[in-house]
């Protein structure tokens, strides 16, 4: 009797928490589904109905890049870059074999699970090993091959020697979540290959895509460019951003390598970094297979494939899809780690997991506290409860195992991180430059610089009344998340008793949104990370009753939002989607109209000094430029003082022209259209030493020829404030020519 009253108990809890969570899903999908999109302007509402348009037969609104340079036909295209991507993920599966071999044969892993694991530990080796080549002076085939062939063989010698003396890793325990799983699962499983295939074949093809974004085309693929180039890895002073740990881009050196061009294989290494989504969603799903059941690993891959994120991130070189990657499958790691007995096997396993987690810095500074921080505190947590739950007399000898496994953490994130420290500290004496100069000082450093650089990389505030506002910001305002995340995601909350890797789940994404609003100056890419945790807590709540309406009404929701979000996927506000055109027709849609001028009109004999314009990735002609960050180099050839000395003198016409010849430089492009975004109140500043009256000047002394204006605006459309601080500069009429605005002029060097 008392036995059925607690099943009644029971039953009755988990309607209570089903009806809950349903009541809060539908009100998060109405209050993100009233969104509307800003820059274009879009209602979300708006596309259901361009859905229900599609599903009637009638024209909907186009979404995506039209052509007609498209079609099968121009797949032969691609087949060059997929080999080249093809063949540096062997190179990384060899690199990531010896590390199976010496680290992980004998712990408990599922083959998916170890692909991930190898895949991940292998790209970041095959990046340190483009490194250090490049750095020798080496970016080589050979010395690009030669290393990782020569760890194949090893790795295959230790598998053929440890199938002479076969060692049995104990079995893979998955967990189940309910008597229906097993079933509900397989057909879960058949809606996710029915639906997440075709994806996947469209996020490889958008890889494709010739760049677009600004930072992909100042440094991401502009660094590996010059070294490329130049045939080795170099400290670049005009480029402070090429000094940041780059474990993504010399994956796109390393294509650039393959293909022995810088344009074919960029796209090559893109392909490669369209790698890192994807084992991603392998990740996601190992986990939640391991600790919650096929059903849940399954509706949480889909989430994760389908959020807009994934494909977007896919399409621009960014190193937030390393970093998302390298936080996963640490977090994965270290769960199946710390539930193995004290040991050998254990702490090699923790080296890899120090490995993954350092090629999480690698990737980007954040990765320390992103990933690197929260992997710790969770080891430390799962250990300190095995502690405290042994006896007394085991004390010094789980002391010594904790020291031991802290060591092998380490020097797995040294490995990692390492060469990319001591790098930075033989060019600038700052192991993490430009960061910490406050700790380390630094030789190509100042502190006026360090100021405009925390003032625009920091939070613009921190008031704990708008938390909400930057919660919904992320959650429910920002064009390329899925109202899968945090409609189905909080909900999670409600298991938090019932498994462990429930609360590091979220205990994880709570403080990455934690760190993204308190530590960065909170732009959206920077919380992609979390995507992943929040697409676990999001399946998870399959967990949460076994009711079949309950469990149908999950499904259709999931099914629904997929659905809009694969339609949403195809507009072109997610990024530039090459999908089967003409790769070189789509390469000259991506060039700006005066950049393309000068790569028809100048030759290889020609140089461009670049004022005030970085974005030069797309440039067939040399060029000298320098980022907002780095010392003005126009300034340190004009100047009469040294460069930031804030003096106006000028030097003497020959000294000018003799500095601009040893240069190389015949022409002098500014951009004041880039200047004035930069000199705007809150952005970064810009160098006042350059103003309209320095070129005005230059031209009466026969330095320069007269301007020839390639890029221009309306000046009565431009907005007030910004007119307004263009008044303000000395010689601003000039660029003012009746109702035109001369963004970007052009100078022939005398």
């Amino acid at each position: 009797m008392g036995n059925r009253g607690g099943r009644a108990t029971g039953a009755g809890a988990a309607l209570w928490l089903s009806v809950l969570t349903c009541v809060w899903i539908l009100r998060f999908q109405w209050l993100f589904f009233q969104q509307t999109l800003e820059s274009p302007e879009l209602p979300r509402s708006d596309l259901w109905l361009m859905l229900a348009d599609e599903l009637l037969g009638v024209e909907a609104i186009a979404g995506g890049e039209a052509s007609a340079d498209a079609g099968v036909r121009f797949l032969w295209q691609r087949v060059p870059i997929l080999g080249g991507a093809g063949a540096l993920l062997l190179l990384a599966l060899a690199y990531g074999g010896l590390v199976n071999e010496i680290c992980l044969v004998r712990l408990p892993l599922s083959r998916v699970e170890r692909l991930v694991i190898v895949a991940g530990c292998g790209l970041g080796l095959l990046s340190t090993a483009t490194l250090v080549a490049g750095l020798l002076g080496q970016l080589t085939q050979l010395a690009l091959f030669g290393p990782a062939v020569l760890c194949g063989l090893v790795a295959l010698g230790l598998r053929l020697r440890r199938w002479r003396d076969p060692v049995s890793p104990a079995g893979v325990v998955h967990a189940t979540s309910g008597g229906d799983d097993e079933r509900a699962w397989r057909w879960l499983a058949l809606l996710f290959w029915v639906i997440g295939i075709p994806f996947v074949v469209y996020l490889v093809l958008g890889a494709f895509s010739p760049p677009t974004d600004f930072d992909v085309r100042e440094y991401h693929l502009q660094g590996p460019k010059e070294w490329f180039l130049d045939g080795r890895i170099s400290y670049l002073r005009h480029n402070v951003y090429t000094s940041f740990p780059f474990l993504s881009e010399m994956l796109c050196l390393a294509g650039m390598i393959v293909a022995g061009d810088w344009w074919s294989g960029a796209l090559t290494g893109q392909v490669l970094l369209a790698c890192f989504q994807l084992l991603t969603a392998m990740a996601v799903y190992s986990t939640g297979r391991r600790w919650f059941g096929g059903a849940v690993a399954w509706l949480s891959v889909l989430t994760y494939l389908t959020t807009p994120w994934t494909l977007r991130i896919s399409l621009i070189s960014y190193a937030e899809g390393a970093l998302t990657f390298y936080l996963m499958s640490a977090l994965m790691l270290t769960l199946i780690v710390v539930r193995q007995p004290v040991g050998r096997i254990r702490f090699l396993a923790t080296m890899v997991v120090g490995l993954l987690a350092g090629g999480a810095m690698a990737s980007k500074y954040t990765g320390l506290i992103q990933v690197i921080i929260p992997v710790v505190l969770t080891a430390v947590w799962k250990i300190g409860t095995q502690w405290f739950g042994a006896a007394a007399s085991e004390g010094a000898v789980w002391r010594r195992a904790v020291l031991q496994e802290a060591c092998c953490f380490a020097a797995g994130v040294l490995l990692a991180m390492g060469p990319w420290m001591v790098r930075n500290w033989v060019d600038t004496g700052n192991p993490v430059f430009p960061m910490a100069y406050g700790i380390f000082g630094g030789d190509e450093w100042n502190e006026a610089l360090n100021v405009r650089w925390k003032r625009a990389h920091g939070a613009p505030e921190h008031q704990l009344s708008r938390v909400p506002q930057h919660f919904l910001d992320a959650a429910v305002r920002n064009k390329w998340t899925s109202s899968l995340l945090f409609g189905l995601g909080m909900p999670a909350v409600l298991l938090w008793r019932r498994r462990a890797e429930i609360r590091v789940i979220l205990l994880t994404a709570s403080w990455g949104f934690l760190t993204w609003w308190g530590l960065t100056h909170r732009i959206d890419r920077f919380w992609i990370p979390m995507i992943p945790l929040l697409s676990l807590a999001a399946g998870s709540v399959w967990l949460i009753s076994t009711g079949r309406v309950y469990r149908w009404f999950l499904v259709t929701t999931i099914v629904a939002v997929t659905v809009f979000n694969l339609r949403f996927c195809t507009l072109s506000l997610v990024g530039f989607h090459v999908g089967l055109m003409d790769l070189d027709a789509a390469r000259q849609l991506t060039i700006r109209s005066d950049i393309q001028t000068l790569n028809q009109q100048l030759s290889g004999n020609d140089c461009v000094l670049m004022v005030g314009e970085a974005e030069v990735f797309d440039a067939t002609f040399p060029v000298v430029y320098n980022t907002v960050f780095d010392d003005s180099i126009f300034e340190e050839i004009v100047a009469a003082e040294p460069a930031g000395a804030g003096g106006g003198d000028e030097r003497p016409a020959d000294l000018i022209r003799a500095d601009l010849r040893a240069r190389g430089v015949t022409h002098v492009l500014v951009n004041w259209g880039e200047i004035l975004r930069y000199r705007l109140p809150g952005s970064y500043g810009y160098a006042e030493f350059v103003q309209p009256v320095r070129f005005d000047r230059l031209v009466e002394r026969g330095v320069l020829t007269e301007a020839e204006c390639l890029l221009r605006s309306d000046w009565g459309q431009m907005p007030e404030r910004e007119r307004s601080l263009v008044r303000g500069w000395d010689g601003w009429e000039e660029l003012v020519r009746g109702a035109e605005f001369r963004s970007v002029l052009l100078y022939r060097v005398k």
